[in-house]
């Protein structure tokens, strides 16, 4: 079957990928607790019954990963996806796990984060599958638990153990809207301070506040946000063309974000009652790195100034960490999607750092080229998170057209 018989075939059936979304929207997998046996019992199910050989890994209980290869030799293109999702909350005006198709959408919990682009895979393989289409190399799924709570025994636990996930590049289907590609991400370093104090009553002031300790290092800690750094000319040039359009597309400020450090103090505890000098507090602080800046000279660059203070009983930590990676804009696997995407729909998507990662950091520190494009979610970790069916299909299109292009097929 020739390239554009596939994606006519894709666009008669479109209905049928809506409806595997919303099936999957209808299978909760809220993490926390994280339990995503269910869905991965579903898609397992779905693969076999379609030809394919799944296999389950669950390297800790009630979070399996799902591993399935098409075809056989390299390149290996990975096609990558997290079963999980945030919890569903409250302020629902339909049930989160209802799985709706209406209006044009495709509405409940995970339905853009990130159901709708396991879809879009599953649909992809086994397409290829049931029209025996004989690709130079393979294409891998690579579904993985654990990527709301940061992917240990996800996604990093497959790239550490699973061959076939340790590809020649990685495509995932995670929100991005058509208009962008998430070619990079910044760094992330969370770091958690503790200090303590002695209690005393307030009115006699004999005491040592652990919470103003905290506040005087978080004023330290902050301090640095808007620091830039060295990075290629290559990176530089995304970032640059990047600004106009993420300002509009992300909001006001973001366009700059990307090149400098920014920080947010996250959550603070401390004290008792109102009269008691606080003999205990923390802090947690989420900084986010531009590419060129590594998180052990950010870390070591936070101590000596928290350090600087000399203040008794306080204490640094770090709780998560991971440098910026990126993967080159003339990657084949960036220029094929881009090509693609120029083809449906009309106009060529742009390659941009993004603000927040994913699992596509285990892909990239691995050395493997990866790329993020997805349908744009609407109210993701909010109530009545939705997808549009129209841009569902459009990723399908676009992800079928790159498979094709990157793999290409035997004569």
């Amino acid at each position: 079957m020739s390239n554009a018989r596939l994606l006519d075939e894709i666009r008669r059936r479109r209905q049928e990928l809506y409806e595997l979304a919303a099936s999957l929207v209808r299978i909760p997998s809220e993490n926390p607790p994280g339990d995503t046996t269910e869905i991965a019992s579903f898609i397992k199910r779905y693969l076999e019954e379609r030809g394919l050989v799944p296999r389950v890994y669950e390297p800790k209980s009630r979070l399996p990963n799902i591993v399935a290869t098409l075809g056989a030799g390299r390149p290996n293109l990975v096609l990558s996806g997290h079963l999980d999702e945030f919890p569903a909350g409250e302020g629902w005006t339909v049930p989160p796990f209802a799985g709706l198709l209406s209006d044009g959408k495709i509405v409940g919990r995970g339905a853009g984060d990130m159901k709708a682009g396991l879809a879009v895979a599953l649909f992809v393989v086994t397409l290829l599958r049931e029209h025996a289409v004989d690709l130079r190399g393979r294409l891998t799924l690579a579904f993985a638990s654990d990527e709301e709570t940061g992917g240990r025994w996800g996604t990093e636990w497959l790239l550490a153990n699973v061959d076939d996930v340790r590809s020649d590049a990685c495509l995932i289907g995670e929100s991005s809207g058509t208009w962008s590609i998430g070619i990079g991400e910044k760094g992330v370093l969370w770091m958690r301070i503790k200090a303590s104090g002695v209690s005393g009553h307030a009115a006699y002031g004999q005491g040592e506040s652990a919470i103003s300790k905290v506040l005087r290092s978080l004023e330290r800690m902050t301090a640095v946000a808007g620091k830039r750094a060295r990075m290629s000319k290559e990176i530089a040039a995304v970032i640059r063309r990047q600004r106009p359009i993420v300002e509009k597309r992300w909001g006001r400020g973001t366009g700059r974000m990307a090149e400098r450090l920014t920080t947010n103090v996250g959550t603070i505890r401390g004290g008792g009652q109102v009269n008691l000098i606080p003999s205990r507090s923390e802090a947690e602080v989420d900084f986010r790195l531009p590419p060129g800046m590594k998180t052990a000279t950010l870390e070591a660059l936070i101590r000596r100034r928290v350090s600087a203070l000399r203040l008794r009983d306080v204490e640094l930590e770090v709780l998560n960490r991971c440098d910026s990676y990126v993967t080159s804009p003339g990657d084949p696997l960036i220029t094929a999607l881009v090509r693609s995407g120029h083809d449906v729909l009309g106009a060529a998507p742009c390659p941009v750092i993004r603000l927040g990662y994913t699992d596509g950091r285990f892909f990239r520190r691995a050395g493997i080229p990866t790329a993020v494009y997805g349908p744009r979610v609407h109210g993701m970790g909010g109530p009545d998170e939705f997808v549009e069916q129209d841009e569902v299909l459009d990723v399908a299109l676009v992800h079928m057209g790159a498979v094709l292009d990157y793999l290409g097929a035997k004569a």
